[in-house]
Parts: C-alpha cells; structure tokens; sequence
C-alpha cells in the first residue's frame, strides 16, 4: 500500500490521491513514468523529486522517513510494507502519578519478550530499538510517554496505533471491547483490565508469590497478543475502501499462545477486589 500511498506528498489529499487512482495513476512507478501525469505541470515538478526520495527511503527500508510525513490517521499506509517487522508492545504500572513502569511485553517477529521491574528491564531498550514499526492500543497517550518520560527509552517514530484506527472504522471501547467486538477472548483472564493489573503488582509486591507474578506477565501477553490479530482485521477493513483491497488485504492469523499461565486463585482474588473498588 505504501508505493500505492500519494497523501505523504505536499499538496496532495484524500481526494487528489483518489483522482490519481480513478485516473489510473496507481503507483508511484505510474506516476513517475507517465509523460504527462494527470495534474498541472508545476505541481508534477513538485511531486515528481519528493517521489523519487520516496522510492529510495522505501528502498532502504526506513520506516521513520514515511511516519514523519504521513499524519497519524495515515500511519496504517506503513502497512503491509512493514508488518513482517511490526513490534506490538504494552507496559503495565503501579498507578501511581509518577508511575514506575512494572511490566512491559513487546511481541516481535513471532518472539515474545516479557520485562520486569528490577529484573531486566533494561533490555528493553536494545530490544526496542530493532523494531521499525510499532503497533499499540492507546500507546500514543499512554505507553510510549510513560516510556520516554520514566525509562528514557526511544520508540520508533513509525507508530500506529490501533486505538485511532479501530475508531476511524466505527470500533470504539477499551481493548477488550475491541477483541470481543472480533470474537476474541481471554479466557481465565476475562474480566480481569488495567486496575487487576496494578492489583497484581502491589500483591507481587507484598508477597513475592510467584504465581502473581505469573498471572501479571499473563495479562500483559494478552495485551499484546491480541493486536496481531486486531491489526489484521483493520487493515483489511481499511484496504476494503481503497481499489487494492482484494490485493493487499492479510490473511488473519490466529492468535499466538500466551507463554504465562495465569493462575485461577489469584485471578478470583484480583477479581474481586476490582470488584470491592468499583473497577
């Protein structure tokens, strides 16, 4: 979709992308070879040079080139260019104003990399650093912040976030909202959100039970487990609108396993005492 994408480009928007397209201008080798592109000719010496620098940026594989000119909205274009690269990260918090960051998982390349406070967190930075595409849910106004501001990590500037997306298609709620509106379930973990896992931590905290800590690397897999799969669904009901769709659009993969087992015990106690504080 990202040789196919013209919206990156000065002055042009979704309707003078679309009349490229509808004019048989579907990609930039189209554009480029055309001897007479279908717009003025000042503006096809605009374009013509910022496409060039695009056909090399996608050449070299640099992701950050195109997120800095396209607009969040349009983030989802990366895609599928870039999604056999795509990290799908969460990070978990003990809810404090200034938060310590408890838990992050990051899910890359079919590997799935769990980091704790006081244990190793620091990895994560190099770990970080490999991936050129990140997905998260809400992770613009919450995770990528946190991240930057506590652990002065540094994301990749390639980032969509699904939160944005799903809402652009009608799909709106928490996450968990978002998986069962897909049909996709947490099992033992069902009921259990954000608060359970600052519960979590403060009771890993108190007792040092491994089984806690079990249950919170659980819920935070399944945070990011599911974006795979969420991620295919949207971009094939964004394809759907464009004329690639039945070209392009990824085939949805089933959901990885999760590597945590979560305890049934502790996910009652967790339960209720969400339950207990009105969560």
């Amino acid at each position: 979709m990202l040789g196919r994408t013209f919206i990156h480009l000065p002055g042009v928007g979704p309707k003078s992308e679309s009349s490229l397209w509808d004019a048989g201008i579907r990609t930039w080798e189209d554009f480029l070879c055309a001897p007479r592109p279908p717009v003025s000719p000042a503006k096809a010496a605009l374009l013509r040079p910022e496409l060039e620098r695009s056909v090399e940026a996608l050449a070299r594989g640099d992701a950050d080139w195109f997120a800095e000119r396209l607009r969040s909205g349009n983030a989802w274009r990366l895609l599928p260019r870039f999604l056999p690269e795509a990290g799908y990260l969460d990070i978990e918090t003990d809810g404090e104003a200034f938060p310590t960051v408890t838990a992050v998982a990051l899910y890359h390349k079919g590997r799935l990399r769990s980091y704790v406070h006081g244990r190793n967190m620091e990895e994560l930075h190099d770990d970080l650093a490999e991936v050129k595409l990140l997905v998260t849910f809400n992770g613009k106004c919450f995770d990528i912040p946190v991240l930057e501001r506590v652990l002065r990590v540094r994301a990749p500037k390639a980032h969509v976030d699904l939160r944005f997306v799903l809402k652009s298609l009608g799909v709106g709620g928490g996450l968990k909202a978002c998986e069962k509106r897909y049909g996709l379930s947490r099992r033992e973990l069902d009921g259990v959100d954000g608060w359970g896992a600052v519960v979590l931590w403060r009771e890993w905290e108190r007792s040092g039970d491994e089984r806690v800590m079990q249950t919170l690397l659980a819920y935070n897999a399944a945070d990011v487990l599911s974006l795979e799969v969420l991620l295919a669904h949207s971009l094939g009901d964004l394809l759907a609108a464009t004329p690639f769709g039945a070209e392009l659009t990824p085939r949805v993969p089933p959901m990885a396993g999760n590597p945590f087992q979560a305890d049934p015990e502790v996910v009652e106690k967790v339960r209720a005492a969400c339950a207990l504080h009105g969560y």
